[in-house]
């Protein structure tokens, strides 16, 4: 795999509750460690600015809030990999799917996500239309949500056929700044092909590092101070402890 900021990775190699080797992709790599077989993750290029949003993260959904720099972007953006098991028996979406969504609405945030839909719909490019695909479709309009696919070159593959199963939504801001997706022709040494894409005019926040022997410790006593007096936090549920605590730091 080529070079990234981010990978959304759904149905990883896992072992002993741990995700193993991703064929050399190199990062910080975000999960639900509490999973005994977590199917989704996300892997960040070092140094980019993010926060985990474990109380949204299971076994089936890992979500990440980055922070951007510049180009009339949101200052913050959710990013989530899903996994929508096809041997469920409710229809698609997951409740955790349903909860991100809703948590970003309430909070404003822009949102896309890259699901493992397991589901077939010719709307992004698949050879036919399944219910799953129904259910799936009907829900992302509900919330309007944008699909990023584009054309029907298909992202499963294996010996016996080949369909669009993997979908990428997004609200419609960030969906209007996706550029070049494209299902991969790279060996990608699953049944799963690679998707590509870019989000254009929108840059990741890249974390600094100070040198603490060099700080001037009574001047930053006297700033913290004077931050923390101008915080007050209504904390009401874990949404609103996860943004204080992102505040506080």
């Amino acid at each position: 795999m080529g070079g990234f900021d981010i990978a959304l990775i759904q149905e990883p190699w896992v072992y002993r509750r741990k995700i193993m080797e991703l064929g050399g992709i190199r990062g910080e790599l975000i999960y639900n460690r509490t999973s005994e077989t977590p199917r989704t993750c996300i892997i960040i290029r070092k140094g980019i600015n993010i926060l985990p949003l474990s109380n949204l993260c299971s076994r089936d959904l890992t979500a990440v809030k980055i922070k951007t720099a510049g180009g009339g972007a949101p200052e913050e953006i959710v990013i989530g990999s899903a996994y929508l098991p096809y041997d469920s028996p409710e229809p698609p979406p997951t409740r955790e799917v349903e909860e991100l969504v809703r948590a970003c609405q309430a909070e404003g945030l822009q949102l896309i996500i890259g699901c493992d839909a397991n589901a077939h719909h010719l709307t992004w490019g698949s050879t036919n239309t399944n219910e799953r695909g129904e259910h799936s479709l009907q829900f992302i309009m509900a919330n309007n949500l944008d699909i990023s696919n584009i054309g029907n070159k298909p992202t499963f593959v294996n010996a016996r056929r080949s369909e669009v199963i993997d979908v990428t939504i997004g609200t419609t801001f960030v969906s209007n700044y996706v550029r070049k997706w494209n299902v991969s022709d790279e060996e990608s040494c699953s049944d799963h092909r690679h998707i590509n894409f870019e989000i254009g005019g929108i840059q990741t926040s890249i974390l600094t590092y100070q040198n603490s022997r060099k700080t001037n410790w009574g001047a930053y006593t006297v700033d913290l101070e004077t931050c923390l007096d101008r915080m007050d936090f209504d904390i009401r549920d874990s949404i609103d402890l996860e943004l204080a605590a992102d505040r506080l730091q």
